[in-house]
C-alpha cells in the first residue's frame, strides 16, 4: 500500500478516534452525572429519615406515619432504580473506553507501517545515491587512468 494511502487511512483513523473519544467523553459524563443524581436521592433520604424521626418525636398519627413509610419506600425505589442507571452508564463509559483505546492502537500501528515504509524508501534511496557515487567515482579513475595512458 502506498505512503498517500496509509496517510489517508490514517488521517480517517484518526477521525474515527476523536469521534470515539468524543462518545467516551459523553458517556463519562452520563455515569457521573447519574452517581450525582444517586447522591442527591440518598443524601435527601437521609434527611427525610431524619425529619420523620424528629416529627415522630413530637408524635405522629398513624396516617402520618404510613405516609413516612410509603414516601421513604418511594425513595428506596427511586435509588435502586438509579443504581441500576449507574451500572449501565458505567458499563456504556468503558464500552466507548475500549472502543476508542482499540481505534488508537489501530491508529499507532498505520503509524509505525508508514514510518517504517519512510524508514525502507530512504534506505534505498541512500543505496541508490551511494551506488550512483560510486559509479561516478568509478568513471572518474576510469578516465585519469585513460588519461595517464595517453601522456605516457
Amino acid at each position: 500500500m502506498s505512503q498517500s494511502k496509509l496517510a489517508l487511512l490514517i488521517k480517517v483513523q484518526k477521525e474515527r478516534e476523536e469521534k470515539l473519544q468524543a462518545q467516551f467523553i459523553k458517556a463519562q459524563q452520563l455515569y457521573q452525572q447519574a452517581e450525582q443524581k444517586y447522591q442527591g436521592l440518598a443524601n435527601y433520604r437521609t434527611e427525610y429519615i431524619q425529619q420523620s424521626l424528629q416529627q415522630g418525636a413530637v408524635g405522629l398519627g398513624g396516617r402520618q406515619y404510613n405516609q413516612y413509610v410509603a414516601f421513604i419506600s418511594k425513595l428506596d425505589e427511586a435509588l435502586s432504580q438509579q443504581g441500576r442507571v449507574i451500572q449501565q452508564s458505567r458499563n456504556a463509559a468503558e464500552q466507548r473506553r475500549q472502543s476508542w483505546l482499540k481505534m488508537q492502537t489501530k491508529r499507532k500501528a498505520l503509524e509505525k507501517l508508514v514510518e517504517q515504509a519512510q524508514q525502507r524508501d530512504l534506505l534505498l534511496q541512500n543505496r541508490q545515491q551511494q551506488k550512483m557515487a560510486d559509479e561516478y567515482a568509478g568513471q572518474r579513475f576510469y578516465q585519469r587512468l585513460l588519461a595517464d595512458e595517453v601522456t605516457n
